[in-house]
């Protein structure tokens, strides 16, 4: 006997994914050539699969816009409603920054050191019940899982680690500082049963990673 979903998909979702996509059509992965828009995807599948509502599934597809391109916080409001927007909101780190390209290269690096220390500061003030943590959760374990398995395939090839850090925005030593920041304020977080091995996938993940 077939069960019947938690959640019936409204054209919610179809917006959602429309604004994701005009948004990020043009971007790819920082390691390889993937469209952008398949972490987006990835994301919003985690957070369905481990008990996400359907604004939450929105949320998802969209949490990397007000950071990343020129959307709004307003706009979003507008395109996708406010508790979608509220989310997205929660999950950006900085809605006012330089473009890299204005910015020396020892810019950029203490630019990205203190937009994490912030976004530290917020994610450990979220209370547990907040809808953004498991996008949040989310998020983290879609990049880290991706960049643990790049890590693989460079330590399989015999390549240079070194070389594959140097394609980040900060170097190797921020960046484990950095997932090790976020695992400990995950593991602070109460989760549900449904979610906890979403949180053991990201420690592993953040093992792999800090191991390079």
């Amino acid at each position: 006997m077939s069960q019947k979903p938690r959640w019936f998909a409204s054209t919610d979702l179809d917006t959602a994914f429309a604004v994701a996509r005009a948004c990020h059509s043009n971007k790819a992965r920082k390691t390889d050539p993937t469209p952008y828009i398949s972490h987006l995807m990835g994301v919003s599948a985690l957070v369905v699969e481990h008990g996400g509502s359907e604004v939450q599934a929105a949320a998802a597809l969209l949490h990397d816009t007000i950071e990343d391109t020129s959307m709004t916080y307003g706009h979003l409001v507008i395109l996708v409603g406010k508790p979608v927007a509220d989310i997205v909101l929660a999950c950006t780190d900085s809605t006012e920054r330089k473009r890299d390209d204005q910015m020396t290269p020892e810019e950029r690096v203490a630019d990205w050191r203190n937009r994490k220390a912030l976004y530290l500061e917020k994610l450990a003030g979220k209370p547990d019940s907040d809808p953004s943590l498991l996008v949040v959760l989310a998020d983290k374990v879609h990049n880290g899982e991706q960049t643990a398995r790049d890590i693989e395939r460079h330590r399989a090839d015999g390549r240079d680690l070194g070389e594959f850090w140097s394609m980040f925005n900060a170097p190797r030593d921020m960046q484990h500082w950095w997932y090790g920041e976020l695992l400990a304020n995950l593991l602070a977080k109460t989760w549900s049963p449904e979610q906890l091995p979403l949180l053991d996938r990201f420690r592993r993940a953040v093992e792999t990673i800090q191991s390079a």
